[in-house]
């Protein structure tokens, strides 16, 4: 059996996509450390890790104005005393060019989604993601659309390894649909569940998918809406709407833990997105994964896994356009089955087991 390897992960220790990563090297018995400028707060997410909150790591980490100077050299000083193999950095802004910064060797690092394909468009993002990615032994991607402007960006494609390191396919199914949910949510039984999986940030567009579903309403009064976001800026905004809409009957605001996600995503009839800009979201895998139709607002990345009318409806960034498609399968239960069905055996076919090939890749970097 190989040796364990001592990893050391630098990402937003708040972001279930970072987590997961986490989780699946500790699963495979690899001893996995976090450095972090955020850290979960919720039970047992952080348990399996030697945590490091770097802005408790010396003086300039303490002070917000001087605190994206002082980062980076007390991650590489903190790095220098934990004698780790290799360390992994997730989202190149800012934590992939903190990485870079700091001097982390060898390293591996991870652009996500917003941060290639729009961030780095322009300055500073742009120079910053290419003193993270200039640093980076490997570069982990998770699509097409990611590869492509990694690429464009000078690195060699001979670099890039494309691994879903965060969905957890495996753990999601139709069988797991349980109308208790409705029952938790204080929604009548006989209620559509339309599902939002999406945080609260600007780019989800929680703002128009509330506006869409309003539509909705007024067509389909059995329509209830579920935000199941962990966080995000815009939550009192998009609450602040539902209340001016009076759709507060109608829509609920929920974090879903970890463990409870599978019931919730099988529980729902319809899954909506309004997100412009996507690369591979585990939100999208898993709810195909329990079979549920998706209604999307077309991004890069997304035509991998979805065409308009198999699987799906890829729409316009357009309240009417996504009420209507949502409205189309809430009408018509044989074709959410019929899309249900071929988005489940799409996903379970592509996605394998992403932490042996993190393990592989870590190896190869290591031994070149």
């Amino acid at each position: 059996m190989a040796e364990s390897l001592r990893i050391l992960g630098v990402g937003n220790a708040k972001s279930l996509n970072f987590l997961r990563w986490g989780w699946r090297l500790a699963d495979r018995g690899h001893e996995v450390m976090l450095v972090s400028s955020h850290l979960s707060t919720n039970p047992g997410e952080l348990d399996r890790f030697e945590v490091f909150d770097v802005r408790r790591r010396g003086g300039l980490t303490r002070l917000p104005v001087l605190r994206r100077r002082g980062i980076p050299a007390a991650i590489g000083k903190l790095a220098q005393q934990l004698d780790y193999d290799i360390a992994h950095a997730h989202y190149l802004l800012p934590y992939g060019w903190w990485a870079g910064l700091a001097g982390l060797q060898p390293l591996v690092v991870s652009p996500w989604g917003t941060d290639i394909l729009i961030d780095a468009n322009s300055e500073p993002g742009r120079s910053r993601a290419c003193t993270a990615l200039a640093a980076a032994d490997a570069v982990v991607v998770n699509s097409a659309a990611n590869a492509a402007a990694t690429q464009a960006l000078g690195v060699p494609p001979e670099l890039l390894t494309k691994i879903i390191w965060y969905a957890e396919p495996e753990r999601f199914s139709p069988d797991q649909r349980d109308p208790a949910v409705l029952e938790e949510l204080d929604f009548p039984s006989d209620s559509l569940l339309v599902l939002s999986l999406r945080n609260f940030r600007p780019d989800t567009n929680l703002d128009r998918v509330v506006r869409a579903f309003a539509r909705v309403r007024e067509k389909e009064p059995r329509a209830r809406l579920l935000l199941a976001a962990r966080a995000g800026p815009t939550r009192k905004a998009v609450e602040a709407l539902i209340d001016s809409l009076g759709l507060g009957d109608a829509i609920r605001i929920r974090f879903v833990a970890h463990g409870d996600l599978p019931r919730f995503v099988a529980s729902a009839d319809v899954l909506v997105s309004a997100t412009e800009s996507d690369s591979t979201p585990a939100s999208l895998l898993e709810a195909m994964a329990s079979g549920l139709p998706v209604v999307c607002v077309a991004a890069p990345s997304l035509e991998e896994w979805i065409e308009d009318g198999n699987g799906g409806a890829l729409v316009p960034l357009d309240d009417e356009a996504i009420a209507a498609a949502i409205l189309d399968l809430l009408a018509d239960p044989e074709l959410r089955a019929k899309y249900g069905e071929r988005n489940r055996r799409e996903v379970l076919r592509l996605v394998g087991d992403p932490g042996a090939a993190l393990e592989q890749l870590y190896r190869e970097v290591l031994a070149a």
